[in-house]
């Protein structure tokens, strides 16, 4: 599998998604255009990745906002990740929020997917 890594801007999120490391990454702000263009290929490639995953696999959610379109994706990628879980691999997901929606938005994928998350606030959250 190759590595998928995408610089953000200010509609769409940045993406680190690294078979080797076993690091899957969304962070920024995910407002784009065209919503499927984007997370399909990313679905996809997280589809293939749970079929031979790493036995550790960390996923950062470090988004500053996403759009209701793009929540649909997230909880779809989400999904995708907790299967590891379910085949007995270990799977970390850090949840980076810097607001109350964020953290409510964290909270509520935790309880759809009964999986735990790990709550990270940002410092600019701390410094509120």
């Amino acid at each position: 599998m190759e590595t998928i890594k995408i610089t953000g801007n200010m509609k769409t999120p940045s993406v680190l998604l690294d078979p080797e490391t076993g690091v899957l990454e969304l962070a920024g702000r995910s407002i784009p255009e065209n919503t499927e263009s984007l997370y399909k290929p990313l679905l996809e490639w997280v589809e293939e990745y749970v079929k031979d995953p790493k036995p550790t696999t960390t996923v950062n959610i470090k988004f500053e906002y996403f759009n209701s379109s793009s929540a649909k994706y997230l909880i779809r990628f989400l999904e995708f990740v907790t299967q590891l879980k379910k085949q007995g691999k270990n799977l970390i997901i850090n949840w980076y929020y810097d607001d109350d929606e964020l953290f409510e938005y964290g909270q509520d994928y935790q309880d759809v997917l009964e999986m735990k998350f790990n709550f990270i606030a940002t410092q600019e959250f701390q410094n509120k």
